[in-house]
């Protein structure tokens, strides 16, 4: 069993990658009609947000949809993923915590803003592994 722990051991580098592509995915899907199509999506956005108390809902919206969206690319891409993992822990503890706690939501709906929490202090404390613009590839 050790050996097969050390076996396994040599593939840790390039676990990040898993988080990075699926979580990368679901960013894309959830902002980029938002961050492509800002017209339509970022005046919804900028309402949900103003109901919720958000300063600047117009900005947030704006900010959060552009972070979100292009955190992702650069996270499936590994460039920058440190730096992209700062500001999506900043934008997903806003949503944690103001989108969710704040108004008492369910475990069940803040869920995908807490997995995106979590990945994003993943990623930010361990770095994007391999392969990766950053590691080098």
């Amino acid at each position: 069993m050790k050996d097969l722990l050390s076996r396994l051991n040599r593939l840790r580098p390039y676990a990040p990658l898993l988080l990075r592509l699926a979580f990368g995915y679901e960013l894309i899907d959830a902002a980029g009609h938002t961050a492509l199509h800002p017209s339509e999506g970022i005046p919804g956005y900028s309402d949900w947000l103003k109901s919720l108390g958000f300063p600047f809902p117009l900005l947030s919206a704006t900010l959060s949809a552009y972070a979100e969206f292009l955190g992702a690319i650069l996270m499936i891409i590994g460039l920058w993923t440190r730096w992209a993992a700062f500001f999506l822990l900043i934008n997903f503890g806003f949503a944690v915590f103001m989108g969710h706690v704040a108004i008492q939501d369910t475990y069940k709906n803040a869920f995908p803003a807490i997995n995106l929490l979590a990945m994003s202090v993943f990623l930010l404390l361990n770095g994007p592994g391999k392969p990766s613009i950053d590691e080098g590839l």
